[in-house]
C-alpha cells in the first residue's frame, strides 16, 4: 500500500504578538490504491467488509456514516460488527451528521437559479429513511453536538435554528452558521466579503482584531472566509488578506475571551473559479487538539493543525469527506475509493476500509 506523506514541517516565518505563524508545504497524497470498493451500494441489508487493512470488530467506537459514491446513498457502517447497513434513498452527496442522536441532514437536489441545495432529514437506522424536506439551503448546516438543533442559511440571507424536536424556529442576522457548545450561534454577514463575526448576532470580532493577526507592514483588502468554537471555548477563524503584489496571505487564529492566543500561516491553493475557497470548512477535533481547514466539498483540499504544538500535521491534501472518532483519537479520510483511518500520530493509515465514500460523520 502506498503510504500518505503526511508531514509535521512547518517553517517558523515571523512573529504576532501573542501568536506564532507557521507555513505549511503544499504536498499531494503520494499515491492512491485504486482497488474496487465492495457491493456496499447494494440495498440487500448487512453486507461484511472484505479486503484491505481492516480493524478487528469492536476495535474502534461507534460507527460510520457516509454517503456512497454511487447514487450519494447514505449507509452506516458499524465498528462493532464491521458491517455496512442497507442503503437510504439516492440523494445528493452532501452529509452532515451530529455526533448524537438519530438523524442526519442530506442534500436532494440542487436549487434551481440559486446557490443552494434542497436539504432534507433523514433518520439513520438499518436503512435511513427520509423523515422530511427542509427547503433550500445555502452553504453547509450546522448541527448542535447533541443533535437536537439545525442551523442553516436561508434564501433570504439570514439563518434559521431548528429545535428539531418540537419545530421551534428561531432567525439570526448572518449566514454560515456554527453552533456552538453553549448553544449560542456563530454566524457572519451574508456578503461576498467582510470583517466581522457575530455571536447570537453580536459583534465577536470586527475588522480591527482580525488585522492585529498580520505583519504590521501588511496592508490590503482583508475577509473572514471560516470559523470553528472548540468545547472549552477556543475560536478558531480563518482570515484572508489580499495584498498588493503577492499572493493572499491566510491565517488561521485562535482567540481565546477576546484575546489572540496564536496565528497560523496556511497555504494559498488554488481552484478553478466557483469552487471556493480554503478556509470554506473550519473545524475542531471533538477534543479540540486539531483543526481541520477545507474547502467545501468532496474531492477538494484540506490541511490540518495542531493546535498545542502549532503543527500542521497533514499537508494539503485531496479528501471526499473526513470525520474524527468521537473521542478524536482516529481520523477517517476518504480517498474516493476507500476510507483510510489514521491514528493518534497521523502517519501512516492504521486501517483501510475498501469503502467509496463522498462524504463521511463518524459518531
Amino acid at each position: 500500500m502506498s503510504g500518505l506523506r503526511l508531514s509535521r514541517r512547518a517553517a517558523l516565518t515571523w512573529l504576532v504578538p501573542g501568536a506564532v505563524a507557521l507555513i505549511a508545504v503544499a504536498a499531494a497524497w503520494d499515491g492512491i490504491r485504486h482497488e474496487p470498493a465492495p457491493s456496499a451500494d447494494r440495498a440487500d441489508g448487512d453486507i461484511r467488509l472484505r479486503g484491505g487493512a481492516l480493524p478487528q470488530p469492536g476495535e474502534l467506537p461507534g460507527t460510520l456514516v457516509f454517503a456512497s459514491q454511487a447514487e450519494c446513498r447514505t449507509r452506516v457502517l458499524s465498528f462493532a460488527t464491521l458491517t455496512v447497513g442497507a442503503a437510504g434513498p439516492a440523494a445528493r452527496c452532501g452529509l452532515w451528521a451530529p455526533p448524537k442522536g438519530d438523524l442526519a441532514a442530506v442534500s436532494l437536489a440542487a436549487a434551481l437559479g440559486l446557490q443552494g441545495s434542497r436539504i432534507g432529514l433523514l433518520k439513520l437506522g438499518e436503512r435511513p429513511e427520509l423523515v422530511r424536506e427542509l427547503g433550500v439551503v445555502r452553504g453547509d448546516p450546522s448541527w448542535s453536538k447533541d443533535g437536537g438543533r439545525l442551523a442553516w442559511c436561508t434564501t433570504e440571507r439570514d439563518t434559521i435554528v431548528l429545535a428539531v424536536e418540537t419545530g421551534a424556529r428561531r432567525h439570526f442576522e448572518g449566514c454560515r452558521p456554527k453552533i456552538a457548545s453553549d448553544g449560542s450561534v456563530l454566524t457572519r454577514p451574508a456578503l461576498d466579503f467582510t470583517t466581522t463575526l457575530l455571536r447570537d448576532g453580536e459583534v465577536v470580532l470586527d475588522q480591527d482584531e482580525l488585522t492585529r493577526a498580520f505583519p504590521a507592514d501588511s496592508d490590503g483588502p482583508l475577509d473572514l472566509v471560516g470559523y470553528d468554537i472548540s468545547a472549552d471555548g477556543l475560536l478558531a477563524v480563518v482570515a484572508v488578506r489580499f495584498e498588493s503584489g503577492r499572493r493572499p496571505r491566510r491565517l488561521l487564529q485562535l482567540w481565546r475571551r477576546e484575546q489572540l492566543e496564536q496565528a497560523i500561516l496556511l497555504p494559498e491553493l488554488t481552484l478553478p473559479a466557483g469552487t471556493g475557497r480554503l478556509g470554506d470548512r473550519v473545524e475542531f477535533d471533538p477534543s479540540g487538539r486539531e483543526v481541520a481547514v477545507a474547502y467545501r466539498g468532496a474531492g477538494k483540499q484540506m490541511v490540518l493543525v495542531d493546535v498545542e504544538r502549532s503543527e500542521v500535521v497533514i499537508e494539503p491534501t485531496t479528501q471526499h469527506g473526513f470525520a474524527w472518532s468521537p473521542d478524536g483519537d482516529w481520523l477517517a479520510l476518504s480517498t474516493g475509493v476507500e476510507i483510510r483511518i489514521l491514528g493518534p500520530e497521523r502517519k501512516e493509515p492504521a486501517y483501510v476500509l475498501p469503502v467509496g465514500a463522498a462524504a463521511l460523520a463518524w459518531r
